[in-house]
Protein backbone atom coordinates (compact mmCIF):
# COMPACT_ATOMS: atom_id res chain seq x y z
CA UNK A 1 0.00 0.00 0.00
CA UNK A 2 1.44 3.34 -1.04
CA UNK A 3 1.00 6.23 1.37
CA UNK A 4 -0.48 8.49 -1.27
CA UNK A 5 -4.02 9.68 -1.95
CA UNK A 6 -5.46 7.86 1.05
CA UNK A 7 -7.95 8.99 3.69
CA UNK A 8 -6.03 8.72 6.97
CA UNK A 9 -7.34 9.16 10.50
CA UNK A 10 -4.56 9.99 12.98
CA UNK A 11 -5.61 9.43 16.61
CA UNK A 12 -3.54 11.65 18.89
CA UNK A 13 -3.31 12.05 22.69
CA UNK A 14 -2.26 15.69 22.12
CA UNK A 15 -4.55 18.24 20.42
CA UNK A 16 -3.72 19.95 17.15
CA UNK A 17 -3.01 23.25 18.95
CA UNK A 18 -0.35 21.56 21.12
CA UNK A 19 3.28 22.37 20.41
CA UNK A 20 4.13 20.17 17.43
CA UNK A 21 5.40 16.70 18.33
CA UNK A 22 5.71 13.50 16.31
CA UNK A 23 1.97 13.05 15.68
CA UNK A 24 1.67 16.52 14.18
CA UNK A 25 4.74 16.05 12.01
CA UNK A 26 3.50 12.71 10.67
CA UNK A 27 0.18 14.38 9.85
CA UNK A 28 1.73 17.29 7.94
CA UNK A 29 4.15 15.12 5.98
CA UNK A 30 1.44 12.60 5.07
CA UNK A 31 -0.78 15.46 3.88
CA UNK A 32 2.03 16.76 1.64
CA UNK A 33 1.98 13.39 -0.16
CA UNK A 34 -1.56 13.98 -1.35
CA UNK A 35 -3.27 12.08 1.45
CA UNK A 36 -6.38 13.54 3.06
CA UNK A 37 -5.42 13.52 6.74
CA UNK A 38 -7.82 13.92 9.66
CA UNK A 39 -6.14 14.66 12.99
CA UNK A 40 -8.41 13.38 15.78
CA UNK A 41 -7.95 15.45 18.93
CA UNK A 42 -8.58 14.12 22.46
CA UNK A 43 -12.30 14.05 23.36
CA UNK A 44 -14.02 17.41 23.79
CA UNK A 45 -17.58 18.73 24.02
CA UNK A 46 -18.18 19.29 20.29
CA UNK A 47 -18.30 17.32 17.05
CA UNK A 48 -16.66 19.26 14.24
CA UNK A 49 -13.80 19.25 11.77
CA UNK A 50 -11.95 22.22 10.34
CA UNK A 51 -9.23 22.71 7.75
CA UNK A 52 -5.86 23.55 9.33
CA UNK A 53 -3.23 25.84 7.85
CA UNK A 54 -1.98 22.82 5.88
CA UNK A 55 -3.56 21.67 2.65
CA UNK A 56 -5.39 18.30 2.94
CA UNK A 57 -5.10 18.33 6.74
CA UNK A 58 -8.11 18.66 9.05
CA UNK A 59 -8.42 18.99 12.81
CA UNK A 60 -11.28 16.85 14.17
CA UNK A 61 -13.07 17.24 17.51
CA UNK A 62 -15.45 14.63 18.90
CA UNK A 63 -17.36 14.15 22.13
CA UNK A 64 -15.58 10.98 23.20
CA UNK A 65 -16.85 7.97 25.10
CA UNK A 66 -18.75 7.56 28.32
CA UNK A 67 -16.60 7.43 31.45
CA UNK A 68 -15.34 4.01 32.46
CA UNK A 69 -15.40 2.51 28.96
CA UNK A 70 -12.50 0.19 29.78
CA UNK A 71 -14.31 -1.46 32.69
CA UNK A 72 -17.57 -2.07 30.85
CA UNK A 73 -18.42 -5.57 29.58
CA UNK A 74 -16.54 -6.43 26.41
CA UNK A 75 -19.61 -6.57 24.16
CA UNK A 76 -20.65 -3.05 25.27
CA UNK A 77 -17.13 -1.72 24.66
CA UNK A 78 -17.18 -3.15 21.16
CA UNK A 79 -20.54 -1.67 20.33
CA UNK A 80 -19.61 1.80 21.61
CA UNK A 81 -16.22 1.89 19.85
CA UNK A 82 -17.66 0.74 16.52
CA UNK A 83 -20.54 3.22 16.75
CA UNK A 84 -18.23 6.13 17.64
CA UNK A 85 -15.93 5.35 14.72
CA UNK A 86 -18.84 5.37 12.29
CA UNK A 87 -19.99 8.75 13.65
CA UNK A 88 -16.50 10.23 13.14
CA UNK A 89 -16.33 8.81 9.64
CA UNK A 90 -19.76 10.30 8.86
CA UNK A 91 -18.70 13.65 10.35
CA UNK A 92 -15.61 13.79 8.12
CA UNK A 93 -17.61 12.64 5.07
CA UNK A 94 -15.05 10.03 3.99
CA UNK A 95 -14.34 6.32 4.21
CA UNK A 96 -11.03 5.94 6.01
CA UNK A 97 -8.37 3.78 4.37
CA UNK A 98 -5.94 3.90 7.32
CA UNK A 99 -6.36 4.48 11.05
CA UNK A 100 -3.00 5.46 12.55
CA UNK A 101 -3.30 5.52 16.33
CA UNK A 102 -0.78 7.06 18.72
CA UNK A 103 -3.22 6.68 21.62
CA UNK A 104 -4.23 3.34 23.16
CA UNK A 105 -6.64 4.92 25.63
CA UNK A 106 -9.35 5.36 22.97
CA UNK A 107 -10.36 3.10 20.05
CA UNK A 108 -8.07 0.52 21.64
CA UNK A 109 -9.83 -2.46 20.03
CA UNK A 110 -8.85 -1.84 16.43
CA UNK A 111 -10.48 -5.09 15.31
CA UNK A 112 -13.84 -3.31 15.49
CA UNK A 113 -12.98 -1.02 12.60
CA UNK A 114 -14.26 -2.00 9.14
CA UNK A 115 -12.23 -4.73 7.44
CA UNK A 116 -11.36 -2.30 4.66
CA UNK A 117 -9.40 -0.13 7.14
CA UNK A 118 -5.68 -0.75 7.66
CA UNK A 119 -4.85 -0.41 11.38
CA UNK A 120 -1.58 0.97 12.77
CA UNK A 121 -0.69 1.23 16.47
CA UNK A 122 2.24 3.63 16.85
CA UNK A 123 3.51 4.22 20.39
CA UNK A 124 6.07 6.99 20.87
CA UNK A 125 5.36 7.82 24.51
CA UNK A 126 6.08 5.49 27.40
CA UNK A 127 3.00 6.75 29.27
CA UNK A 128 0.74 5.34 26.55
CA UNK A 129 0.06 2.21 28.58
CA UNK A 130 -3.73 2.15 28.93
CA UNK A 131 -4.83 -0.71 26.67
CA UNK A 132 -1.39 -1.54 25.29
CA UNK A 133 -2.00 -5.27 24.81
CA UNK A 134 -5.37 -4.90 23.13
CA UNK A 135 -4.17 -2.16 20.76
CA UNK A 136 -1.09 -4.20 19.81
CA UNK A 137 -2.96 -7.44 19.20
CA UNK A 138 -5.66 -5.85 17.05
CA UNK A 139 -3.32 -3.74 14.88
CA UNK A 140 -2.15 -4.86 11.44
CA UNK A 141 1.18 -3.19 12.10
CA UNK A 142 2.86 -1.78 15.22
CA UNK A 143 5.55 0.88 15.47
CA UNK A 144 7.54 2.18 18.43
CA UNK A 145 10.05 4.94 19.12
CA UNK A 146 12.44 2.81 21.19
CA UNK A 147 13.63 -0.76 21.50
CA UNK A 148 11.99 -1.41 24.89
CA UNK A 149 8.55 -0.33 23.66
CA UNK A 150 8.82 -2.51 20.56
CA UNK A 151 9.87 -5.48 22.71
CA UNK A 152 6.59 -5.10 24.60
CA UNK A 153 4.63 -4.88 21.35
CA UNK A 154 6.26 -8.03 20.00
CA UNK A 155 4.89 -10.01 22.93
CA UNK A 156 1.45 -9.44 21.39
CA UNK A 157 2.15 -8.79 17.70
CA UNK A 158 5.17 -10.08 15.76
CA UNK A 159 4.52 -7.44 13.11
CA UNK A 160 6.18 -4.74 15.27
CA UNK A 161 9.07 -2.45 14.37
CA UNK A 162 11.24 0.15 16.09
CA UNK A 163 10.99 3.13 13.75
CA UNK A 164 12.67 5.58 16.16
CA UNK A 165 11.95 9.29 16.39
CA UNK A 166 11.67 11.49 13.33
CA UNK A 167 13.54 14.68 12.53
CA UNK A 168 11.51 17.63 11.31
CA UNK A 169 14.03 19.28 9.03
CA UNK A 170 13.44 22.99 8.47
CA UNK A 171 14.97 24.10 5.19
CA UNK A 172 14.80 27.85 5.76
CA UNK A 173 18.10 29.57 6.53
CA UNK A 174 18.58 29.75 10.28
CA UNK A 175 19.58 32.96 12.02
CA UNK A 176 20.84 32.92 15.62
CA UNK A 177 18.35 34.08 18.23
CA UNK A 178 18.99 37.29 20.14
CA UNK A 179 19.97 35.92 23.53
CA UNK A 180 19.38 37.23 26.98
CA UNK A 181 22.43 37.47 29.24
CA UNK A 182 26.07 38.46 28.81
CA UNK A 183 28.11 35.28 28.93
CA UNK A 184 30.29 34.17 26.06
CA UNK A 185 29.32 30.55 26.80
CA UNK A 186 25.69 29.50 26.33
CA UNK A 187 24.07 26.17 27.24
CA UNK A 188 20.53 25.44 26.07
CA UNK A 189 17.59 23.18 26.86
CA UNK A 190 14.16 22.99 25.19
CA UNK A 191 11.08 20.95 25.95
CA UNK A 192 8.17 20.58 28.33
CA UNK A 193 9.61 21.77 31.64
CA UNK A 194 6.67 20.35 33.58
CA UNK A 195 7.41 16.67 32.98
CA UNK A 196 8.38 14.59 36.00
CA UNK A 197 11.64 13.29 34.50
CA UNK A 198 13.64 16.55 34.62
CA UNK A 199 16.44 16.60 37.17
CA UNK A 200 15.93 20.02 38.74
CA UNK A 201 18.33 19.25 41.56
CA UNK A 202 21.11 18.74 39.02
CA UNK A 203 20.12 21.87 37.08
CA UNK A 204 20.29 23.95 40.26
CA UNK A 205 23.77 22.58 40.98
CA UNK A 206 25.03 23.25 37.43
CA UNK A 207 23.85 26.87 37.53
CA UNK A 208 25.77 27.40 40.78
CA UNK A 209 28.91 25.50 39.76
CA UNK A 210 29.21 27.31 36.42
CA UNK A 211 28.45 31.00 37.18
CA UNK A 212 30.22 32.14 33.99
CA UNK A 213 27.90 30.08 31.79
CA UNK A 214 24.44 31.31 30.78
CA UNK A 215 21.73 28.64 30.93
CA UNK A 216 18.88 29.21 28.45
CA UNK A 217 15.64 27.23 28.85
CA UNK A 218 12.59 27.26 26.58
CA UNK A 219 9.28 25.42 26.78
CA UNK A 220 6.08 25.14 28.75
CA UNK A 221 6.74 25.69 32.46
CA UNK A 222 3.55 26.09 34.48
CA UNK A 223 5.38 24.91 37.61
CA UNK A 224 8.17 27.52 37.53
CA UNK A 225 6.96 29.04 40.82
CA UNK A 226 8.13 25.81 42.47
CA UNK A 227 11.75 26.56 41.50
CA UNK A 228 12.42 30.16 42.63
CA UNK A 229 16.15 29.61 43.20
CA UNK A 230 16.63 28.48 39.62
CA UNK A 231 14.27 30.98 38.01
CA UNK A 232 15.86 33.92 39.85
CA UNK A 233 19.47 32.89 39.27
CA UNK A 234 21.57 35.56 37.54
CA UNK A 235 22.81 33.16 34.85
CA UNK A 236 19.46 31.46 34.12
CA UNK A 237 17.17 32.74 31.35
CA UNK A 238 13.69 31.51 30.46
CA UNK A 239 12.16 32.15 27.02
CA UNK A 240 8.70 30.66 27.41
CA UNK A 241 7.27 28.28 24.82
CA UNK A 242 8.92 28.90 21.45
CA UNK A 243 7.18 28.07 18.13
CA UNK A 244 8.67 25.02 16.41
CA UNK A 245 10.05 27.17 13.59
CA UNK A 246 12.04 29.24 16.11
CA UNK A 247 13.78 26.26 17.69
CA UNK A 248 16.54 25.97 15.06
CA UNK A 249 17.44 29.63 15.78
CA UNK A 250 17.58 28.82 19.49
CA UNK A 251 19.86 25.83 18.86
CA UNK A 252 22.11 27.82 16.53
CA UNK A 253 22.65 30.39 19.29
CA UNK A 254 23.93 27.79 21.76
CA UNK A 255 27.42 26.45 22.30
CA UNK A 256 26.06 23.26 23.82
CA UNK A 257 22.66 21.57 24.23
CA UNK A 258 21.66 19.55 27.27
CA UNK A 259 19.28 16.77 28.26
CA UNK A 260 18.91 16.62 32.04
CA UNK A 261 16.74 13.72 33.10
CA UNK A 262 16.61 11.44 36.14
CA UNK A 263 17.75 8.39 34.20
CA UNK A 264 18.53 6.31 37.28
CA UNK A 265 14.94 6.74 38.49
CA UNK A 266 13.21 6.34 35.12
CA UNK A 267 15.54 4.24 32.93
CA UNK A 268 12.97 2.68 30.59
CA UNK A 269 10.90 5.83 30.14
CA UNK A 270 14.00 7.75 29.09
CA UNK A 271 15.42 5.26 26.59
CA UNK A 272 14.82 7.62 23.66
CA UNK A 273 13.86 11.27 24.35
CA UNK A 274 12.35 12.79 21.19
CA UNK A 275 14.28 16.06 21.50
CA UNK A 276 17.56 14.26 20.81
CA UNK A 277 16.90 14.12 17.06
CA UNK A 278 16.20 17.87 16.90
CA UNK A 279 19.38 18.52 18.88
CA UNK A 280 21.42 16.34 16.51
CA UNK A 281 19.96 18.18 13.53
CA UNK A 282 21.45 21.42 14.86
CA UNK A 283 24.94 19.95 14.74
CA UNK A 284 25.76 21.36 18.18
CA UNK A 285 27.47 19.28 20.88
CA UNK A 286 25.09 17.55 23.31
CA UNK A 287 25.67 16.58 26.92
CA UNK A 288 23.00 14.25 28.17
CA UNK A 289 21.92 11.96 30.93
CA UNK A 290 22.02 8.37 29.69
CA UNK A 291 19.66 7.34 26.87
CA UNK A 292 20.06 3.76 25.65
CA UNK A 293 18.91 4.32 22.08
CA UNK A 294 21.86 6.61 21.28
CA UNK A 295 24.68 4.76 23.04
CA UNK A 296 26.46 4.10 19.72
CA UNK A 297 26.51 7.83 18.93
CA UNK A 298 28.02 8.47 22.33
CA UNK A 299 30.78 5.97 21.58
CA UNK A 300 31.53 7.92 18.38
CA UNK A 301 31.84 11.19 20.30
CA UNK A 302 28.75 12.77 18.76
CA UNK A 303 27.09 12.99 22.18
CA UNK A 304 28.53 12.97 25.69
CA UNK A 305 26.18 10.75 27.68
CA UNK A 306 26.61 10.27 31.40
CA UNK A 307 25.18 7.24 33.15
CA UNK A 308 26.41 8.07 36.65
CA UNK A 309 24.87 11.33 37.84
CA UNK A 310 27.81 11.99 40.16
CA UNK A 311 30.08 12.39 37.11
CA UNK A 312 27.89 14.93 35.34
CA UNK A 313 29.62 18.09 36.57
CA UNK A 314 33.15 16.86 35.78
CA UNK A 315 32.10 15.60 32.33
CA UNK A 316 30.30 18.84 31.54
CA UNK A 317 33.33 20.81 32.69
CA UNK A 318 35.54 18.82 30.30
CA UNK A 319 33.23 19.57 27.36
CA UNK A 320 32.94 23.24 28.38
CA UNK A 321 36.75 23.54 28.39
CA UNK A 322 37.01 22.00 24.89
CA UNK A 323 34.00 23.37 23.03
CA UNK A 324 36.08 24.15 19.94
CA UNK A 325 36.92 20.45 19.61
CA UNK A 326 33.41 19.14 20.32
CA UNK A 327 31.84 21.59 17.86
CA UNK A 328 34.39 21.10 15.09
CA UNK A 329 33.04 20.67 11.58
CA UNK A 330 33.45 16.92 11.14
CA UNK A 331 31.60 16.11 14.37
CA UNK A 332 28.97 18.74 13.64
CA UNK A 333 28.38 17.35 10.14
CA UNK A 334 28.14 13.79 11.46
CA UNK A 335 25.38 14.82 13.85
CA UNK A 336 23.49 16.59 11.07
CA UNK A 337 23.93 13.61 8.72
CA UNK A 338 22.49 11.25 11.34
CA UNK A 339 19.43 13.45 11.80
CA UNK A 340 18.98 13.76 8.04
CA UNK A 341 18.81 9.98 7.78
CA UNK A 342 15.79 10.06 10.07
CA UNK A 343 13.61 12.83 8.64
CA UNK A 344 9.87 12.21 8.79
CA UNK A 345 9.81 11.75 5.03
CA UNK A 346 12.41 8.99 5.25
CA UNK A 347 10.58 7.28 8.12
CA UNK A 348 7.34 7.41 6.13
CA UNK A 349 9.21 5.85 3.19
CA UNK A 350 10.32 3.00 5.48
CA UNK A 351 6.78 2.54 6.75
CA UNK A 352 5.44 2.57 3.19
CA UNK A 353 7.83 -0.27 2.23
CA UNK A 354 6.56 -2.31 5.17
CA UNK A 355 2.97 -1.69 4.06
CA UNK A 356 3.78 -2.67 0.47
CA UNK A 357 5.59 -5.83 1.61
CA UNK A 358 2.84 -6.75 4.05
CA UNK A 359 4.96 -5.91 7.11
Amino acid sequence: MELKYKNILIISPEPWNHIFVSKHHYATHLAKRGNKVFFLNPPSDVNEYTLTDFENLYSVNYTGFIKGLRVLPNFIQKRLIARKFQKIQKLCQVQFDIVWSFDNSVFFDLSLLPKSVYRISHIVDWNQDFEFQNASITADLCFASSFNIVEMQRKFNSNSYNIGHGYNKIVDKVKPLKLKGNSIINFGYTGNLDIQYIDWELIDKLIRVFPNVDFHFAGQWKSKASFPNIYNSQNFYYYGKLPANDLPSFYESMDLLMILYQYEKFPEQLANPHKMMEYLGSGKMIVSSWTEEYSKLSAKGLIKMIQNKKEFISELDEVKSNLEYWNKNDLRNSRIDFANQNTYNKLINKIEKLLINGG
